[in-house]
């Protein structure tokens, strides 16, 4: 694959508005992803909060060379799971993200300092093609049932009582809400591979306005008819979306914990922590020797892998701080 646009060049700002709006869809669904999944009153402003922080803190140790954005990792989803699990309270649950997030980011930090003082041929013999790749796979895999799950939801639920409890059933026949899914990454894969040069640049754009199209005719079929199981989309939440919302950032939750924190969660925080993170290490050479070969120039030597590993650690800590999530 080739640039169309280098690392450098600007667009017109016509075209940069639509390319803007093509990485925020790419990149959203994924960070905000992260908080819904672990739950415990997470939220999404403040992970984009974060990610977006980390982001900045990334970009100013690469020197504004590496076109990385650091978004939610899903690796870290059972650690997360995990410092909440462990902790006497939801407070100190958020301040178990932090000190996981910290511990993360210390292995890249610590890595860093390796690669800056011996180089980079010790991780080719370490980590090879063979290694890095299976690992990446595995860790998208790894993600493949909460995909699978979320494809068969849709928005419109009721309450309805279940052994004497009122619960939350969805109206959606999962086979509907699955084909809207699919016609969505269909659309994107065609226009991404087979669309003209204009096409080829928003793939996103345009798979998930596909999407969302077959979900709202089916949506309004099944308001029309009364089938409730055409009712993919909720309109009512539109209603009641507002324009600025003042996230709840994680240290500020994570400041009742403190005095629930004690030596043993630590150390059941930390080896949550830092096995993943040195899985995810591989998952950062292979991210990177991929944008590597897109943008034609190695980004393990200019700015370096010693600075996008610490860039990548300390921006995890801080989009963390924010947000609860590590970010890669």
């Amino acid at each position: 694959m080739q640039l169309i646009y280098n690392v450098k060049d600007k667009p017109k700002f016509g075209q940069l508005i639509v390319f803007a709006i093509q990485q925020l869809l790419a990149i959203m669904a994924a960070t905000i992803a992260v908080p819904a999944i672990v739950g415990n009153g997470m939220t999404a402003a403040a992970a984009l909060f974060g990610a977006g922080a980390g982001t900045i803190i990334y970009q100013l140790f690469t020197k504004f060379r590496s076109p990385v954005f650091l978004g939610s990792s899903f690796a870290f989803i059972g650690s997360m799971c995990a410092a909440f699990a462990g902790a006497v309270s939801a407070q100190a649950g958020y301040l178990g993200l932090i000190i996981g997030a910290v511990c993360a980011g210390l292995v890249y930090v610590i890595i860093s300092l390796i690669v800056k003082i011996a180089g980079v041929k010790w991780i080719a013999k370490l980590m090879p093609p063979v290694v890095i790749g299976p690992t990446v796979a595995i860790i998208g895999l790894s993600l493949a049932g909460n995909a699978i799950g979320d494809l068969q939801k849709g928005d419109v639920n009721v309450l309805v009582e279940a052994e004497g409890e009122m619960v939350s059933q969805m109206l959606t026949n999962p086979l509907i809400a699955v084909l809207c899914g699919l016609v969505a990454l269909f659309v994107t894969m065609i226009c991404s591979t087979y669309g003209k040069k204009s096409i080829k640049l928003i793939p996103f754009i345009i798979g998930i306005l596909s999407g969302y199209a077959l979900a709202a005719v089916f949506t309004v079929i099944g308001n029309s008819a009364g089938i409730d199981a055409l009712k993919v989309i909720d309109f009512g939440v539109f209603s009641q979306m507002s324009l600025f919302e003042i996230p709840r950032f994680t240290f500020l939750t994570a400041m009742d914990g403190i005095k629930e924190i004690n030596a043993s969660y630590i150390g059941t925080i930390a080896m949550a922590y830092l096995p993943v993170a040195c899985v995810v290490f591989a998952e950062h050479i292979a991210d990177h020797k991929n944008i590597s070969s897109i943008i034609e120039k190695d980004l393990l030597k200019e700015p370096g892998l010693h600075r996008t590993l610490l860039g990548d650690g300390v921006g995890s800590m801080v989009g963390a701080f924010f947000g609860g999530c590590p970010n890669t």
